[in-house]
């Protein structure tokens, strides 16, 4: 099946959601929390890592180069 990809403004978006009924509005709201919930601990876990790249080797024989 080919993808679609629609223009909408989030004025249109809120527009639509207005019109849905309670139970799939809050499914909808639950479907979005969830995906911004992981987008949050993915971008916490890039940064946490891009800062472990450049902690020194605390357990190391010998000092790092860095």
């Amino acid at each position: 099946m080919p993808k679609v990809t629609i223009d909408v403004t989030p004025e249109q978006i809120v527009d639509i959601l207005r019109d849905l009924p309670p139970e799939e509005l809050r499914l909808v709201l639950a479907t979005i929390g969830g995906r911004l919930e992981v987008r949050e601990w993915m971008r916490l876990q890039e940064s946490a890592f891009q800062e472990w790249l450049t902690e020194p080797e605390l357990y190391a024989d010998e000092p790092s180069a860095r």
